[in-house]
């Protein structure tokens, strides 16, 4: 029989499942002999383990919808503020799609920026043909969205970020699930696109390229097999008009615990087509190359935001996913469960266990993390075709950088009233 090394990663990937159950259980084994609260943190890691081994699994089984020749009429739309060295570029990716013209055009919204980002569109303007809105005061990403709808005419609107490059076919390639009429949205595949840049922090963004890649190929993969991507990223997503059409007011006047919340404006569009019944998959052909943060500052400062999102947009859609099927609303609690639970439960077994001297069950719950970091990086490696031997290492070394994510998203949770109209880079 011929092994390759994709049957070779896949033994070690077990391998390394095995030996993660082992340390687990021997781990748990130190903390039955401490205090009353690490009971939680016994059943925890004892659901953790085997959602995890379930979540590879089904991520494995993902399969993007091929190219079935659907070309319904697409409205791209950019909002944009304060993008003068990226809007460009995008501008210029988005009109070199593969496209059927007549049924394609690009509506650019500058939401009153304050550098030369709308001159930089005027002149883009000059060379092609696509409209753009001015807002005449700074009103947010998600208003300046909602504006852009107003002169839209297509069939499908593709929300695409200011600092996103498209490849040619991506676009092509991302209303191919329309074709099945149940599916409302559809998240796009968001790569890093700075990593090789010499003018930024190499190592953090090479770290977020690691992030990225199992953000959307294993989560919203894993996520796509139950037609319920939470979160269809605004780095590249698309919507049926129609149905956009029918939660614009709901999603302009969002508020939560009766205040404006600005904040994860995809994650709570997403939230409201799975409210109307549809599905939402991802669409792992359609890459979107996207500026990832390079200094810490700016990287702890999306990830406040993103915890704030997430957490809002989590309880608003717990509120209505019990009505969804039974795998569905399974797949969903369990997973809200698991992930609002981790930084806490991160946080303070590293921290209680140092507190109360146990130093052995300390070691073994870091081994724990870096066994469970590994595989990721090696399912990321099957998964990934840009992944490489070395990013699993690199995966391995992010799990340092788990803990300050954790704090992040803690901090977000409980400051949700805080946040900006332009929350970006």
């Amino acid at each position: 029989m011929r092994i390759n090394k994709k049957s070779i990663l896949c033994y070690v990937f077990l391998y390394f499942t095995a030996v993660s159950l082992i340390l687990l259980y021997l781990s748990r084994m130190h903390l039955f002999g401490l205090h009353w609260i690490y009971w939680v943190f016994v059943a925890y890691g004892f659901v953790v383990t085997p959602f995890l081994i379930f979540y590879f699994s089904v991520a494995f089984l993902y399969k993007p919808t091929p190219d079935r020749g659907y070309r319904p009429s697409v409205s791209v739309i950019v909002p944009v503020y304060n993008e003068e060295h990226a809007i460009g570029n995008t501008i210029d990716s988005i009109l070199n799609s593969d496209y059927p013209l007549d049924k394609f055009e690009l509506v650019v919204v500058d939401d009153k920026s304050k550098d030369k980002t709308l001159e930089v569109i005027n002149s883009k303007r000059l060379e092609h043909n696509f409209k753009v809105v001015t807002l005449d005061k700074n009103m947010g990403k998600r208003f300046a969205m909602a504006e852009g709808f107003k002169h839209c005419s297509g069939e499908i609107f593709v929300f695409v970020d200011s600092d996103t490059i498209l490849k040619p076919d991506t676009i092509r390639l991302l209303v191919q699930p329309f074709t099945d009429e149940k599916v409302y949205a559809v998240a796009g595949n968001g790569v890093v696109g700075n990593e090789s840049d010499k003018n930024v922090n190499t190592l953090l963004v090479r770290f977020q390229k690691l992030w990225y890649a199992e953000s959307f190929r294993l989560r919203k993969g894993t996520e796509s097999m139950f037609d319920i991507v939470t979160c269809c990223s605004g780095v590249l997503a698309a919507y049926r008009k129609e149905k956009v059409d029918l939660v614009v007011a709901d999603w302009v006047n969002d508020r939560f615990f009766g205040c404006a919340f600005e904040s994860s404006d995809d994650r709570q569009m997403t939230n409201l087509m799975l409210r109307l019944g549809g599905k939402s998959v991802f669409q792992s052909t359609a890459k979107a190359y996207t500026i990832a943060p390079h200094n810490l500052k700016k990287f702890i400062n999306q990830q406040v935001r993103w915890g704030r999102g997430y957490f809002r947009g989590e309880v608003f859609a717990a509120k209505f996913f019990y009505k969804r099927s039974l795998k569905q609303r399974a797949y969903f609690y369990l997973n809200m469960f698991i992930s609002i639970l981790s930084p806490f439960a991160l946080l303070g077994a590293a921290a209680g266990l140092l507190l109360m001297g146990n130093f052995s069950a300390f070691i073994i719950y870091i081994l724990d993390i870096l066994l469970v970091s590994t595989l990721l990086g090696v399912a990321a490696k099957l998964l990934v075709d840009y992944f490489s031997f070395k990013d699993i290492l690199y995966r391995v070394g992010l799990s340092a950088m788990s803990i300050l994510v954790s704090i992040a998203y803690v901090y977000g949770w409980f400051t949700l009233w805080k946040g900006s109209n332009w929350g970006t880079r």
